[in-house]
């Protein structure tokens, strides 16, 4: 029973992540990108605080850790949530499903961070190998919006920024903040990046510029609570039970997910270089977590 557990976890978490993107695109339709993402943490925070209260949890109280969470909210938090949020809004920003596949690419920026600069990871042939393939598919898609109503190289680039800053705040996190609770490291590093995400939009943006409908309203508290607060929560479950390496499994649904609600729900095109760029990508990413027996 435990494993059919962690299995609709698994499953839950790969959902939440997936249909984030579309989620992002509803919401940046009427609400500007700082401004959506500083709303979707601080429910998310609200979320992870209840579940902090009724499990009796501390926070960290240490400033060492807390630096440290300073980081990683801003790096693995705030700055990639805009990026993101950035690449899909506007008449030329990606389409959410793309944007899930450019992302996938976690792992392949995590081999060369972990391996080449930190030596915190062996690094095989097989990583060599899936680097190249996986940068191949990166490239295919990028040529994308060379075309004639192509959305250009900004926001593919703005997705591949978010995708480095993800496997740099990940290789951080391993180095600097092990034995934290989840809910507590969760919790941490999303008020942080809240607090980044909520001044920066103040000072950029105009609240009177922007319009809450109930789709808008609807998604900023998918994105909040299923997107951020269970999202988290499910994530270190399946850590905890699968380890790292098996739980990297969830790259591969969260772009088909991705891919998937965007077609259905957005009626989002689909031409082959996406379906190509992504295999090729997929494929990169296996290849970079194949671990010598």
């Amino acid at each position: 029973m435990k494993e059919k557990q962690v299995w609709l976890a698994f499953l839950l978490l790969s959902v939440a992540w997936g249909t984030s993107y579309m989620f992002i695109k509803i919401a940046v339709q009427t609400v500007q990108p700082v401004t959506l993402v500083a709303l979707r943490l601080l429910i998310a925070c609200l979320g992870l605080f209840a579940v902090l209260l009724l499990r009796r949890i501390r926070l960290p109280r240490e400033w060492r850790i807390w630096r440290h969470l300073l980081v990683i909210g801003v790096v693995n938090v705030a700055i990639p949530f805009i990026l993101i949020v950035w690449a899909e809004s506007g008449a030329s920003g990606l389409d959410s499903g793309v944007a899930s596949i450019v992302n996938s690419t976690v792992p392949l920026f995590s081999i060369v961070i972990a391996g080449f600069l930190w030596r915190m990871e062996r690094v095989t042939a097989a990583a060599l190998l899936g680097l190249l393939v996986g940068f191949s598919g990166v490239v295919l898609l990028l040529s994308r919006g060379l075309g004639s109503g192509g959305a250009g190289w900004l926001p593919y680039l703005a997705v591949l920024g978010a995708a480095f800053c993800y496997a740099v705040g990940s290789a951080y996190a391993r180095r600097y903040l092990q034995g934290i609770p989840a809910v507590a490291l969760a919790l941490g590093q999303l008020a942080v990046a809240a607090l980044v995400a909520l001044v920066a939009a103040l000072f950029l943006e105009s609240w009177s510029a922007q319009a809450f409908p109930l789709p808008t309203v609807l998604a900023l508290v998918w994105l909040g609570l299923v997107g951020s607060c269970l999202a988290y929560i499910l994530y270190f479950f399946v850590l905890q039970r699968w380890g790292a390496t098996r739980t990297t499994l969830v790259t591969y649904l969260v772009p088909a997910v991705g891919l998937t609600a965007g077609i259905l729900f957005l009626n989002e095109p689909v031409d082959w270089r996406v379906l190509a760029g992504g295999a090729l990508i997929l494929s990169g990413v296996g290849a970079v977590n194949i671990r010598p027996s």
